[in-house]
């Protein structure tokens, strides 16, 4: 067999290979008589087909097909044993199947190309042993435990009725009915605004009810009754509903206010695994405090990433992007799932043309990915950065407990975990021989500002880390 390698663009290796005539026809023969053996057909005995009738029972393309696909079945893994470079992923034909099956003789050699990644080269530019990067520090910001702890407050507050006009922050029980406004004054009633009963948030920063609807209830009595007056636009609206003028009447039936729960170790032991409140209090400092530290070094990982990136050259393999890619894929789905979007709804959503988008919209991210861990895995080769046996055994330990470890062999799992940590050792040294100038946090935009924060959780104990970029 005649093996014949040349570089292809985009990180790839190409194969000619090139099989005798006589292994050719010896294949061929062997293919045959299996067809023989294995064909039955009415008025002959098993094996006892003639062979000019079994060629017109199988036909002559589903013999040549079968020979090409056992010669491939053999030869491409041949092929790439001669194959010194590291390689990725599986190797694909260069050309159809059918294209091969069609030019395919019994008496004559058969050829055929095929390609299959390779590691690139990467060109790390000089600097990258003294980057110099700007990165967010953040700091801790004591307000927040008592911020977190209002809002576990929040949550469990008993709404308790009162006799008062409405404050902003109570509960108000409202019948709200709904109509045109025209000419003559009330039109016709308009269902979309019809409700009984609803229990509306008195505060328009909830965005729970109409801001019309909310600034009205403020100072308002059990059992009065107010007309407020509403215009929509195109924007917010359906179409039905849009660039029309109605009028809303809302009546307060019920009034409630919530009634905060003492901050105090029965509080304290209902909300977190503390004992008391000075310990939450000192739980809720701690983290707050490392959460500030984490996101500070995320920061500087990322303006150290943007530095590498840009003095970096490569190519970047398609089996890489592409796996990089399907995972990203799968999280995007293991997103919706977490909101407790159903299954089928989601089929019903992710149409083929929606995949494209997403698929579009992630690629840019999967390809920074690949390309970070070449650079990456190119400075710790030249500085030969290499983790120690304990750091691997730890490493080990932690990772078996993941659902990756638990699907690897300790061969396969050993090889992630040491490339992980590699991984890791790069971004240290680069860190260490860093120039880095720390600046305060931007201001939010004022969107992002009003957004509601989710409910800290208060649980003490911490997800188990897993070699993340373990897997190129």
């Amino acid at each position: 067999m005649k093996i014949t390698q040349e570089p292809l663009p985009k990180s790839q290796l190409g194969l000619r290979v090139e099989i005798p005539a006589a292994d050719v026809a010896k294949r061929h023969e062997q293919v045959f008589k299996k067809f023989l053996k294995s064909v039955r057909l009415p008025g002959f005995r098993q094996g006892k087909v003639p062979p000019h009738i079994l060629r017109q029972y199988v036909g002559e393309v589903s013999i040549r097909a079968s020979v090409v696909e056992e010669l491939l079945e053999t030869a491409m893994p041949q092929a790439l044993q001669q194959v010194e470079v590291a390689t990725i992923g599986e190797p694909k034909l260069r050309d159809e199947l059918e294209t091969l099956v069609q030019n395919f003789q019994p008496n004559q050699p058969f050829v055929f190309e095929m390609a299959i990644d390779v590691w690139p080269e990467v060109t790390l530019g000089d600097d990258y042993r003294h980057l110099q990067i700007r990165a967010t520090q953040y700091e801790f910001d004591p307000n927040s435990v008592e911020n977190t702890l209002h809002a576990h407050q929040f949550q469990r507050a008993t709404l308790v009725p009162v006799e008062r006009p409405v404050q902003k922050g109570d509960i108000a029980i409202i019948d709200l009915d709904g109509y045109r406004q025209t000419e003559a004054g009330r039109g016709e009633a308009v269902a979309a605004f019809h409700g009984r009963d609803m229990q509306v948030e008195v505060d328009v920063d909830m965005g729970e009810c109409y801001p019309e609807v909310v600034e009205a209830l403020v100072g308002m009595q059990v059992g009065e009754t107010k007309t407020v007056t509403l215009v929509t636009d195109a924007e917010s609206w359906q179409e039905e509903l849009a660039n029309q003028t109605f009028i809303l009447e809302l009546t307060l039936k019920e009034l409630k206010e919530r009634e905060l729960p003492p901050l105090d170790d029965l509080f304290a032991q209902a909300v977190s695994d503390c004992q008391t409140m000075a310990e939450l209090r000192t739980f809720l400092t701690e983290r707050g405090q490392a959460q500030a530290q984490e996101r500070t070094q995320t920061s500087i990982e990322e303006a150290l990433t943007d530095a590498l990136l840009a003095i970096t050259t490569t190519e970047l393999p398609h089996t890489l992007v592409e796996r990089h890619l399907t995972e990203l894929f799968n999280e995007v789905l293991h997103n919706f799932a977490r909101r407790g979007i159903d299954a089928k709804e989601l089929d019903r959503w992710l149409t083929q043309e929606r995949v494209q988008e997403i698929g579009k919209e992630l690629l840019p991210v999967a390809q920074r990915q690949v390309k970070r861990i070449l650079a990456l895995k190119a400075v710790a080769e030249r500085e030969q950065l290499a983790p120690d046996a304990a750091a691997v055994a730890e490493a080990m330990t932690a990772a078996r407990r993941t659902e990756m470890g638990r699907s690897l062999s300790e061969a396969e799992l050993e090889e992630v975990v040491r490339e992980s940590l590699r991984l890791k050792l790069a971004v240290e040294w680069l860190q260490a021989h860093a120039e880095i100038t720390l600046i305060p946090p931007q201001p939010e935009p004022a969107a992002a500002q009003n957004e509601p924060e989710a409910e800290a959780d208060l649980s003490e104990t911490a997800p188990t880390a897993t070699p993340a970029d373990a897997e190129a």
